[in-house]
């Protein structure tokens, strides 16, 4: 039999403080309707941020969608979302990533107009699998 790995082989302390971070402070944001309906709304209206331009200031994310935010870019690399670029500012997909360094993306099926229409979709793809996850539907 091999030799049994560590907590810190196995990246345990990362991965319950992930844990707890996820059922604390995200999953009641995502799971209360009228909180996720305007998460979606806000994230619709402005996915990526806007920096401030003429002086003006740059358009940040609300606190609770920085928090979902935050949650869904700590994802491991394999399996993760990415923007692919078709054809510039007319046909966006969503590809996955194996994580294997050379291994092609798999591009999915669907086309979006826009890079926001493209991230927004990404997004609501993984506040569902998230959901899932923990028992929750998007409903």
């Amino acid at each position: 039999m091999g030799k049994k790995l560590t907590g810190v082989q196995l990246n345990q302390s990362h991965t319950d403080t992930d844990e707890f971070i996820t059922r604390t402070h995200v999953l009641p944001l995502l799971t209360d309707k009228a909180m996720r309906e305007r998460l979606i709304a806000e994230h619709r209206d402005n996915p990526i941020g806007k920096p401030g331009l003429a002086g003006a200031a740059a358009v940040q994310h609300s606190p609770e969608l920085q928090r979902v935010l935050d949650k869904l870019r700590r994802a491991p690399q394999a399996g993760k979302y990415v923007t692919i670029v078709i054809t510039p500012h007319a046909d966006y997909r969503i590809g996955i990533v194996s994580g294997v360094r050379g291994k092609p993306v798999r591009v999915l099926a669907g086309s979006y107009p826009s890079t926001d229409a493209c991230e927004h979709a990404i997004f609501l793809k993984r506040i569902s699998e998230l959901l899932a996850r923990y028992g929750h539907e998007m409903a």
